[in-house]
């Protein structure tokens, strides 16, 4: 491990705790130059040498631990995926920061990444190869680049003031997840290694930005990153508020917070909201699994002439009707608290059909165990609502499981209208927007996947 030297007195740092020591004096001191200069020289890299050490970019020398791998388990990670699982790992030296360098079983240097020593994922990459910047320097340069990308892809705030500022793994943060809803923050510190630096992080956000307000939310991994979930609960800056409201394309939208599903409010479906309203215009249109109305409110904004929205929460579709009455669409939308597998069956009885449906069901699968059940369940949805799909109309529908790949969705929906016996065209395969990145490296970052089918007969 590498260092370079700095000036008397000499800063020693573990990650989040300093401890100052000043650099010996007189003969010692000369002692210790020729010690650093032998251990160059017999290293042969050009830098000073010292054990369990690294320099930071502005002079401060920082202990580090190392990761060494198993033999033969480098290759995902020198093939550009961030994450080391806990099984393929040999061994991590002594010590006491989460800030790591990562070797190969030959000793070559991966990268450098943080260390979470009770999850499955052991280590995620912040870097890859030699380098002296600390944590704190990566994280900075990563989050000032990310708010950058985001001020190119919404620059009228006027128009949208909601969406995802930090995606984790696609923005270089893993373990980080911020949506912007106005002037709040809502994060998500989902490792311990973020759940320990979030002081720092929410200073540097709040700045960044110039948000007023930030708080944390659980994301649903704390058992797993040891993460006390009383302490989960953070704010910073002035006290947020209870509710904002926020504008996506110009709708006007209600975000609960606190007590709204995972951040508050799905940023993730707002390109596919914008698109499934330009079909929309003079249709009849069904929004399955509805939320807080986001769907139904774009496509009844771009001219449809009714939307049934169903849930099974009734605080959801409460704030559905909310979010109506503010858009001025309240009129043309029927709020219905129903399972939806059980309101198409409903639906059947009295044969209604719609020109425009949409399936967005939450989470389905958690786990790969889960995927077959998941893609079963995608299938009796999908059936019902392509029967209840008129002829030449469309269905937009979802998955947020991002165990199920984008093939086997595709494949469960063939098999689906197969079943029912109609024909669908695929007119566009769907995703997150823009301000959700994906690692190339790193697929499990796309997590939403989607498919706007034109149902011909």
């Amino acid at each position: 491990i590498h260092a370079t030297r700095v000036p008397n007195p000499l800063s020693v740092v573990w990650p989040s705790r300093p401890v100052v020591a000043s650099a010996p004096s007189g003969g010692a001191g000369r002692l210790l130059e020729w010690a650093l200069r032998r251990t160059r020289r017999d290293s042969g890299t050009g830098a000073v040498g010292i054990p369990g050490a690294t320099a930071e970019a502005n002079g401060i020398l920082c202990v580090v631990r190392t990761v060494t791998l198993r033999p033969g388990k480098s290759k995902p990670v020198w093939m550009g995926h961030p994450w080391v699982f806990a099984d393929s790992i040999e061994s991590v030296t002594d010590g006491e920061g989460d800030f790591v360098r990562v070797i190969d079983s030959r000793g070559e240097l991966v990268g450098r990444g943080l260390l979470s020593e009770a999850s499955a994922i052991r280590v995620r990459l912040l870097a890859r190869g030699e380098g002296d910047e600390s944590d704190e320097v990566l994280l900075t340069a990563r989050i000032r680049a990310a708010v950058a990308l985001r001020r190119r892809l919404f620059p009228a705030a006027a128009r949208t003031d909601a969406y995802r500022l930090i995606h984790g793994e696609g923005d270089g943060v893993p373990g980080l997840v911020v949506d912007r809803f106005g002037s709040v923050l809502v994060a998500q510190f989902a490792t311990r290694p973020m759940a320990a630096r979030r002081d720092m992080l929410a200073r540097l956000l709040l700045s960044e930005t110039g948000a007023s307000s930030l708080l944390s939310r659980a994301g649903g991994k704390e058992e797993e990153e040891a993460i006390d979930l009383a302490s989960v609960p953070f704010t910073a800056g002035a006290a947020a508020p209870e509710t904002v409201e926020i504008r996506e394309e110009g709708m006007r939208l209600v975000v609960d917070l606190r007590r709204g599903q995972k951040t508050g409010h799905y940023a993730d479906q707002r390109e596919n909201r914008g698109l499934v309203a330009e079909i929309s215009a003079g249709s009849r249109v069904l929004d399955l699994h509805a939320g807080t109305g986001g769907f139904s409110i774009r496509a009844l904004l771009a001219g449809a002439t009714s939307c049934v929205a169903v849930d099974s929460s009734g605080a959801a579709l409460l704030a559905a009707r909310t979010n109506a009455e503010a858009n001025g669409v309240a009129g043309r939308l029927e709020a219905v608290e129903a399972d939806a597998l059980e309101h198409l069956d409903a639906l059947s009885k009295t044969k209604t059909t719609f020109d425009v449906v949409i399936v967005d069901p939450p989470k389905l699968a958690a786990s790969r165990l889960g995927v077959p059940k998941a893609l079963d369940l995608y299938k009796r949805l999908n059936v019902r609502a392509l029967v209840r799909t008129e002829p030449l109309g469309f269905l937009a529908t979802f998955s947020c499981s991002g165990l199920v790949s984008v093939e086997a969705f595709a494949q469960m929906l063939d098999a689906a209208a197969r079943e029912c016996r109609r024909r669908i065209v695929v007119l566009r395969t769907l995703s997150a927007g823009p301000d959700h990145p994906v690692d190339a490296g790193c697929p499990e970052g796309r997590y939403l996947t989607g498919m706007l089918l034109r149902v011909t007969s």
